[in-house]
């Protein structure tokens, strides 16, 4: 089964290593907070904002991330808070995007399955009352270019 990591690669992401400690790395910097004391505070956030991206977050929701904290801290926010966001996303996303692309070579990963039914269709039958979708049915087929014209 090929695999995309190697345990002797030259960084952490064809290594195969979690993101979290990168990105509580740059949390430390950015927030000046590099004490073995806030480990444990940049290790939440660097997880919080791991979650926001694998839920689909951009660099700009992971800016607003960052300056909610430092509202919350009471803090002005420090030169360079959209380069920071931008960094760590990308960091995040790079360790997503190949955790996934090591799901899909292991084949952990279903493929696609076309559907007959149009899109139009699978809409209506999950919008549409049954009494609806019946009269939208209908409706289709005798709109159909291969209904019977007599």
């Amino acid at each position: 089964m090929p695999i995309l990591s190697a345990p002797k690669a030259d960084n952490w992401v064809d290594r195969g290593e979690p993101c979290e400690p990168v990105l509580a790395r740059i949390l430390a910097h950015y927030f000046d907070r590099r004490d073995q004391v806030d480990a444990a505070w940049n290790a939440e956030h660097a997880a919080a904002i791991r979650g926001l991206v694998e839920a689909g977050g951009t660099e700009v929701h992971v800016a607003a991330y960052l300056y909610r904290v430092l509202r919350d801290l009471g803090q002005p926010a420090p030169p360079r808070g959209r380069i920071t966001a931008i960094a760590l996303w990308h960091a995040a996303k790079a360790a997503l995007v190949r955790d996934f692309a090591e799901r899909v070579l292991a084949g952990e990963v279903p493929r696609p399955v076309a559907t007959s039914d149009s899109l139009s269709h699978w809409l209506a039958a999950r919008l549409l009352t049954p009494e609806e979708l019946k009269v939208f049915d209908r409706d289709d087929a005798e709109m159909s270019p291969y209904a019977d014209t007599d």
